[in-house]
This record gives C-alpha cells, sequence and structure tokens, in this order.
C-alpha cells in the first residue's frame, strides 16, 4: 500500500466547527465541480507549508489558496470524500 497520495487543487471552504482540534478542508481540481472535490481532515500533526517551504499554521490558509495535497490513499465513499492531511504546500 502506498504511504500517502498527491493531489493539486483550491481551496473552495474552510470548516473548522465540526470536531475540536479539527479543521476540514475542502478543495477541488475544478471549483465548478463537486466531484473534483476532496475533504482533507487536518490536525495539529498536519504539516502546512508556504510557497518558501517555511511551516506555517493552519489558520493561514485562506479560500482561494492554490494547495499540493499529501494525504491518506484511505477515503471516506461520500461526495466528496473525505481524507487524513499530511502535507499541505501553499503555492
Amino acid at each position: 500500500m502506498k504511504c500517502c497520495v498527491f493531489k493539486r487543487g483550491t481551496i473552495i471552504e474552510i470548516n473548522d466547527n465540526i470536531q475540536p482540534g479539527l479543521i476540514y478542508i475542502t478543495f477541488a481540481t475544478d471549483t465548478t465541480n463537486i466531484y473534483t472535490a476532496t475533504i482533507l481532515i487536518a490536525s495539529d500533526t498536519t504539516l502546512v507549508m508556504d510557497e518558501d517551504y517555511n511551516e506555517i499554521t493552519l489558520n493561514d490558509l485562506q479560500v482561494g489558496d492554490l494547495i499540493f495535497v499529501y494525504h491518506s490513499p484511505i477515503m471516506t465513499m461520500s461526495i466528496p470524500p473525505q481524507t487524513q492531511a499530511f502535507i499541505i504546500e501553499v503555492k
């Protein structure tokens, strides 16, 4: 099994009101098509970096940011699917 999957997209929603300690980040490769979206489940163990590879926090992420993500290959079967985020790079 692979350790992680790589995907690129634009943040379309950030929700931190679902479960304490977790942030749910919805991003999509095509922001007009829900079928290209994925919900990332991020926590304080998720590494978040800016374009210069400096570590930043999840609170620095904004809707509209282009991101590269390394996430778990295990996903829910919902639409959009949900998965654990390991590394988020803002580009």
